[in-house]
């Protein structure tokens, strides 16, 4: 008895039913967790996350040029894609030397409102992700972080510090860069 022949249409048709056929029970064995996504960075050795929309880019630290009379942890100005964005050491702002050599360094390129900077972080640990319920609405720190957090993330590789850099554009002190 010879085969009969399927058409491509008609034979996708089967595989599409075959596959809708098993969807229901493959969606109830499927657990869905609502998560949480942000940039993971380290300052002074504290590990931290950034909300993703606070967060425009991260760089390898560009050329810059220094600025006369402006605050020790005001480290120059630089030349990204012709906007001149200010570079700000975070381990000078919050009054230590930074952990790492200069090389290692990254800058956090972040915006909010008119204000545009780069803010050098010790580390970049890349995208975390985290379950929403593993958010604990308290952080505490001794370094003088806490005005600029928000709560913590709990992970299988220990606690990240939510870090609000909208919080720091905001903060009168950053923005009174000079001497």
């Amino acid at each position: 008895m010879p085969q009969e022949l399927v058409g491509p249409f008609p034979l996708l048709l089967q595989i599409a039913a075959r596959a809708q056929s098993g969807t229901e029970s493959a969606l109830s064995r499927m657990r869905i967790q609502p998560h949480w996504t942000g940039v993971g960075f380290s300052i002074l050795g504290k590990r931290l996350v950034a909300p993703m929309g606070e967060v425009s880019e991260i760089l390898i630290l560009p050329a810059l040029t220094r600025l006369p009379r402006v605050q020790p942890w005001v480290l120059g100005v630089a030349n990204v894609r012709g906007r001149l964005m200010p570079v700000i050491s975070m381990a000078a702002w919050f009054g230590a030397a930074p952990a790492i050599p200069w090389r290692g360094q990254r800058a956090l390129v972040v915006e909010a409102d008119e204000m545009y900077c780069g803010l050098v972080i010790d580390e970049v640990h890349g995208l975390k992700h985290f379950a929403a319920d593993a958010y604990r609405g308290e952080a505490t720190d001794a370094g003088g972080l806490q005005p600029f957090l928000e709560g913590t993330y709990g992970a299988a590789d220990g606690e990240w510090l939510v870090f609000r850099p909208s919080r720091l554009l905001a903060d009168t002190q950053f923005l009174d860069a000079a001497l």
